[in-house]
Parts: structure tokens; C-alpha cells; sequence
């Protein structure tokens, strides 16, 4: 049997053997003859994955005893980059232009540290000195592909990127164009990758349509994030083969819930419906009845539809498209808990007493039959604005959705007690008309019925993480570790600014702080600001096969079981809980230990995946944003400065929530001076200041699409320049909103 990775690695750690050639880190770990060609393709890949590192020719060392660091290179539009690496312990590794090495934006590479350089300008605060250095070796290429427009104008015939970050011209022959014309945009693949001078080489294998056409934009952001937008024949085979039918051998084992009145609660647009509630009011509290999807039941582990949605990791919400983590037979039809007839569910019981203490839990495999889809805005209008037939026209659901909000108001006011933290960002929503075209923007908002689904969804969360920790079941937990004390000492600078304190060791900030912070600015208008700015300061939540706990929700066990339809750690939580149900025994040590290194490297992959979604998701929506303002040049907005440079004022339009630049140039009536300390530009002779939260009237000068940047000047500053005004657009009726993605329970 061959060496494991970390076997390999130990050896190498170890002193006296840190740089070993070939023949002897094989003799050393006992590797047979015959098995030498199937080592030495081992190495390879930990080579390529930025683990070892071959050293005074062909030698080995484990990559933290060299010089050298590996990792994925972030590539700024600017020109220069960063390694992001382990080993740099937080830091990360910037490389000027000229030592990119060909590298594209996401490659894993390693590089090697040069000597100390001042930062660059990053945002409104100049950070400390940081490692520089240059790519010498690009291990792993993040694509083969990319998407651009393409130009054949006067004799050219090249692909310009349409991501800044891809600092390359790719130069196509007349012969690998195709049928492309100038200005489409394409998909090219890459022939030959970029050299020290940024030019590659590749030919058109896809065009997608020109900018402005409905859904070009969507197809762009697909395909630069390498989302997958359709499934493998094989995958849709395996989803179509299940019957529409229940078969009554497997409701053995489940229990009949399709007596009880359970409903569906989810936006107007959503199409899967993974998660249905009831509320019965007991003698002393409330029982909770949260059933999720049973999507195990169909995709079993080893499948080509377990594959696909274990590499598809999550679905992608778009304005106006769904990129789905399961085919449309299972995330639409037989995983979806449509109303009025019969699925299988995974089924959590939950016992209040009248103050929100559990009392007792219950987990089973069931079956339902949803007697309604209710929607947020009409569950929010009967608990609100009840009308005098809703009785009469909903029957029993009246009086149920008020038990429900009985029980969400006990749940939320017991995890504020505890410290539970409440980021309430503004958010807005797209309307797209028939055709695709955007034709407006308008807040949304989150009502009384949102605040039910998200604290049952919460405590059916807390409740089966618990159960798969104590039970010692090898699961995916939702991880989110307390603020990186670093960035709370700027935090509590800006906060500082504006008349607000965060008190404390920074080292041990509990949630209840932030959590105080968000009352004390609430209806300030400084509110929104400062909002996001608490938010950021906050660590990613990630998926891991160790419970850590949720910091934000001062929850100490948190996992995420409700939407198996479309993020693949609740399947495996779902897995899990299965398992305990039909064994009621823990894993063998050795068993337990293998599936626990397993699942830590699924967290990681799904942490990623979803990344990826969430910045797909932005980008496309910010464009959706910028598409619709882009005939209303000239016109001027309310906004808010949500950042400052000493190039210009970063401000964000109040109703659109579209965030473009005031550059410095524009400020006409004085000298201003970048003031780093006060987060604030000032005029020289006026004492005039623009400063991180102040309300501003803006009006928007210029939109550039491709490159998704809007700019601005104060309103009655004197303007220069022509603008850039695309075509007039005839007014098209208003429909539903585009369909976005449902909220993260945590």
C-alpha cells in the first residue's frame, strides 16, 4: 500500500530527512519496487497542491522548510497580486506586476519571498509593511478558458477579458475565431497561457451574444466562475428514473405526519420548497414540528447525482435564474414539499416550555402531505392585516400562524438574551420583465413571517447539531469563530469617530457586544454604514467537521439540516442523522476517524463552493443594478459615503444600494486632503469634509458595463466631460421580482 500524504509529510518534518531525493524518501517509507511510478505520481499531486516542493534539483521538502510559499493567486485590476498561503500565518504575499510569472487570476502557484515592501493603497487605511515577492512556478491552472469581448476591429483579432482581475490579451488566428463578429462576447480557450508580457493565445469555442441583450450578462458570470449550468445526461437519467409515486414498502419506518396541518412558507417566486412547520400550543409551552425535505432518500451516497451535486455544492441564485445544486425532477418535483400530496421528510420535534426552554427532542423519518404553499407576504398580511373571511377562506391556518408567531417571538427574545447578533442589511430586489430586461429596483423588506421560518429553521439547526455531537456521529457542523481581533482595532477606531465604544479585551469581545452596538446606532443615520462595516468585521462562517460553535448566534452547537435541495453539507447532515436513527451506535474509532478527516476536507470544498455562488451571485446582481441605471445619466440620487480614499469618495445610492466613486477631480469647489485617521476627505481652504456615513445628493456622470464601475459627482459641482449614455429603451409593465436567493438561517 502506498505511503499516505501525511505519512510523507511526517518524514519529510522530521530532522535529519527534510530534503530527501526521490530514492530516498522511497526507501525510506518501505515504498515496493513495482510501486515506485504510482509514488512518484503521489508526489506529483502533493506537489501540485502547494504541499512539498522539489529543491536542489530533484529533491523533496515539505513546503514549509523551504523558501518558497504556495497558494491561489489573487490578482488585483490594478496589475499586481497576492499569494494567499497557510504558511504565511494571515499574511499574504504580495507580487508586483513583474513578478506575476504568467500567473491568471485563482492559480495555485508558488512563489518565493523576496524582501519587506510597503503595502499598497488598500482602501481608506494604509496598512503595515508586507513580504514581497515573485511567482516562480505555477502549479495548478485555474482555468483553461476565458470570457471576453471579442475585437476584430481595423485587422485586430484578440479577446479582452471581461474581468479586470484578468490582466491579459488572449490573441485569436482568423482560423480559431469561428463565426464570432466584433464586439460579441465569446468564450475563448486558452492555446498557449500568458507570458511575461500578458499576452495569450487560444481560439473561440463559444459566443454568447453582445452586452445589453437579456441574459448575456448571466451567461458571462456562469461562465467566469466555471459554474455548472447543465447536467450530464447521465445525472438527469438517474434523477428521472424515480417513480412520482410513493411505494408503500418505504413508508416503512417513517411516520404518518399527513394527518397533521403542515405548510410551506417561502417567497412569492420560489419554486423548491424544502422545509414545512406546525405549532400545537401544549399545556405548558408549544410543540414545534420542522420538516425538511428527506433528500437522502433519493441521492445515496456513491451516485452519479451525489457526485454531481457534491461538486456543484450549493444552487446559485440569479436575477431571474436559478442554477440548481439537483435536476429539476428532484429540486422541483420529488424533494420539493409541494402542497397536497405525499413526501418523505426528515422530521425534528421540538418541546417549549412557555419561556423558549427545550424540553425534549424527537428526530424521525417521515411522510407529509403540505396542506398549503403560503407565501411571506400573505402569512404577514393574515397575522397583520387580517380581513374579516380569512377565517372563513384559510380555515384552521389563522389561528396556527398565530400560535407560530407566539413561539418566534418566545424563540427570538430568548437568543437576544443570550447574546445572538442580528445583521438586518437592506437589501434589493431586481424586476425583470417578461423578456429579461431589467426595468426596476425596489427594497425588500422582511416581515413577521420571515422572522417565524428563520427562528424555526434556527432551533431545528442548534437542535440536530447538538444531537450529532453528543452522539459522537461524524457530521459537517456550521462553524463561525469569534472576530479576528486585528480587525476590531480598526473597527473600534471608525466606531470611536462617530461617538460609539467598543469596550473590552478584543481577544474576547462576546456577540452581546456587537449585538449592543447594532441598538445604539438603529434609526442613526449613520445606521446603515456603520451596519455593514460591523459585518465585515466578522469572520466568514464555514462549514467543518469540527463544532466550534456559531459566534453570531451565540449558539455553542450549529449545523445546517434545513435546504438539502440546494447546499450539499445539509445532505450530509442529513446522512448522518439517518444513520443514528436506524443504528443508534457510534462509528468504530478507527471508522469515525476516517470519516471525520473526510468530512473536514468536504467543509473546506464546500466553504469554496459557496464563496464562489456568493460572489456570482453579487456580481450579477450589481451588473442587474448598473444595467438598470444606465439610462439615467445625469439624473441625481441619495446616497451615503461608504468608504473614503484619497482618490475620491466611495458612495452608495441610498435607494439601489449601487455603490460607485466621487473621484477627487470632481470636488472642484477646493483642495481636499486625504485625513487617513478620520476616515474623511477635508478642504483645504473651506474645511469642507466628506466623511465615512455622511448622507450626500449625487448625480451619476458615467457607467462603464464591462468593467461594472459607476461614477459620480456631488450634485451642482461643476461637470466635465461628456458622459457615456447608452441607447433609450421603451417602458416596459412591471412583473414579479426576480427570484433571489432564500436567506442563510445563520
Amino acid at each position: 500500500m502506498l505511503p499516505t500524504e501525511s505519512q510523507v509529510l511526517e518524514k519529510l518534518r522530521q530532522k535529519g530527512s527534510r530534503v530527501l531525493s526521490f530514492a530516498q524518501l522511497a526507501g525510506a517509507l518501505a515504498v515496493p519496487e513495482e510501486e515506485e511510478e504510482a509514488f512518484r505520481a503521489r508526489l506529483d499531486v502533493l506537489e501540485r497542491q502547494g504541499k512539498v516542493a522539489r529543491v536542489r534539483g530533484e529533491k523533496y521538502s515539505a513546503i514549509e522548510h523551504t523558501g518558497f510559499v504556495a497558494g491561489k493567486i489573487s490578482i488585483r485590476a490594478e496589475g499586481f497580486g497576492f499569494v494567499l498561503s497557510p504558511e504565511l500565518h494571515g499574511e499574504d504575499l504580495y507580487i508586483p506586476r513583474r513578478g506575476l510569472g504568467g500567473a491568471l487570476d485563482g492559480d495555485l502557484v508558488l512563489a518565493r519571498e523576496q524582501e519587506r515592501k510597503p503595502a499598497k493603497q488598500r482602501g481608506p487605511r494604509r496598512m503595515a509593511d508586507r513580504v514581497s515577492g515573485t511567482v516562480i512556478k505555477i502549479l495548478e491552472r485555474a482555468r483553461d478558458r476565458i470570457v471576453g469581448q471579442y475585437d476584430a476591429a481595423e485587422g485586430r483579432s484578440v479577446v479582452r477579458p471581461y474581468n479586470p482581475r484578468m490582466a491579459t490579451e488572449v490573441r485569436v488566428p482568423k482560423d480559431a475565431a469561428g463565426d464570432a463578429v466584433d464586439s460579441e462576447i465569446v468564450v475563448a480557450k486558452f492555446t498557449s497561457y500568458p507570458d511575461d508580457r500578458r499576452i495569450a493565445r487560444g481560439e473561440i469555442v463559444e459566443r454568447l451574444g453582445f452586452l445589453g441583450e437579456p441574459g448575456v450578462d448571466i451567461e458571462i458570470v456562469i461562465r467566469s466562475h466555471d459554474l455548472p449550468s447543465r447536467f450530464p445526461n447521465e445525472v438527469e437519467a438517474e434523477a428521472n428514473a424515480f417513480s412520482e409515486s410513493i411505494d408503500p414498502a418505504d413508508l416503512t419506518g417513517r411516520h404518518d405526519f399527513r394527518h397533521h396541518t403542515i405548510v410551506t412558507i417561502d417567497g412569492e417566486t420560489a419554486k423548491d420548497f424544502d422545509d414545512a412547520v406546525e405549532v400545537d400550543k401544549t399545556a405548558d409551552g408549544y410543540r414545534l414540528g420542522v420538516h425538511i425535505a428527506d433528500v437522502s432518500h433519493y441521492v445515496e451516497e456513491g451516485t452519479r447525482l451525489d457526485a454531481e451535486g457534491r461538486w456543484r455544492g450549493t444552487s446559485v441564485y440569479f436575477p431571474g435564474r436559478v442554477v440548481p445544486m439537483l435536476p429539476e425532477r428532484l429540486s422541483n418535483g420529488l424533494c420539493s414539499l409541494n402542497p397536497r400530496v405525499d413526501r418523505f421528510t426528515l422530521s425534528v420535534g421540538i418541546d417549549f416550555d412557555a419561556a423558549g426552554r427545550v424540553k425534549q427532542t424527537v428526530f424521525t423519518k417521515g411522510v407529509i402531505c403540505s396542506a398549503a404553499r403560503m407565501t411571506y407576504t400573505e402569512v404577514a398580511r393574515l397575522l397583520e392585516h387580517p380581513a374579516p373571511d380569512d377565517e372563513r377562506h384559510y380555515g384552521g391556518l389563522v389561528k396556527s400562524f398565530r400560535v407560530m408567531r407566539e413561539l418566534a417571538t418566545v424563540l427570538r427574545k430568548r437568543r437576544e438574551a443570550r447574546g445572538s447578533i442580528d445583521f438586518d442589511l437592506p437589501s434589493a430586489a431586481v424586476m425583470l420583465d417578461d423578456e429579461g430586461y431589467v426595468i426596476g429596483i425596489r427594497p425588500e423588506s422582511r416581515n413577521v413571517a420571515h422572522t417565524i421560518i428563520e427562528e424555526f429553521m434556527l432551533a431545528a439547526n442548534e437542535a440536530v447539531a447538538k444531537h450529532l455531537f453528543f452522539a459522537k456521529e461524524p457530521a459537517i457542523y456550521r462553524v463561525h469563530d469569534r472576530p479576528d481581533p486585528d480587525k476590531l482595532v480598526d473597527l473600534r477606531e471608525t466606531l470611536e469617530t462617530f461617538g460609539y465604544e467598543l469596550k473590552g479585551n478584543l481577544e474576547e469581545v462576546p456577540p452581546a457586544a456587537f449585538q449592543k452596538l447594532l441598538k445604539q446606532i438603529e434609526g442613526k443615520p449613520e445606521e446603515r454604514f456603520l451596519t455593514d462595516l460591523l459585518l465585515r468585521s466578522q469572520r466568514k462562517a464555514v462549514y467543518s467537521a469540527e463544532c466550534r460553535g456559531h459566534y453570531a448566534l451565540a449558539a455553542p452547537y450549529y449545523g445546517h439540516f434545513t435546504s438539502p435541495i440546494r447546499r450539499y453539507p445539509d445532505l450530509i447532515v442529513h446522512r448522518a442523522l439517518t444513520r443514528l436513527l436506524a443504528s443508534r451506535r457510534p462509528f468504530p474509532a478507527d471508522e469515525l476517524e476516517l470519516r471525520s478527516n473526510a468530512y473536514e476536507e468536504l467543509g473546506r470544498e464546500s466553504s469554496e463552493r459557496e464563496r464562489r455562488a456568493e460572489t456570482a451571485e453579487r456580481e450579477s446582481l450589481l451588473w442587474k443594478k448598473i444595467v438598470f441605471l444606465r439610462d439615467k445619466i445625469g439624473r441625481s440620487f441619495d446616497a451615503y459615503v461608504s468608504g473614503v480614499a484619497a482618490f475620491g469618495v466611495f458612495v452608495t445610492l441610498s435607494e439601489y444600494l449601487v455603490e460607485g466613486l466621487v473621484p477627487v477631480s470632481t470636488l472642484s469647489d477646493d483642495f481636499y486632503v486625504y485625513e487617513e485617521k478620520g476616515h474623511r476627505l477635508r478642504g483645504r481652504s473651506s474645511g469642507k469634509i466628506y466623511r465615512l456615513g455622511d448622507a450626500i445628493r449625487v448625480q451619476l456622470v458615467a457607467i462603464d458595463e464591462v468593467q461594472r464601475r459607476v461614477d459620480f459627482r456631488p450634485e451642482g459641482e461643476r461637470r466635465e466631460g461628456a458622459p457615456r449614455r447608452p441607447p433609450e429603451r421603451p417602458a416596459r409593465r412591471a412583473p414579479e421580482p426576480a427570484p433571489r436567493r432564500p436567506p442563510e438561517q445563520g
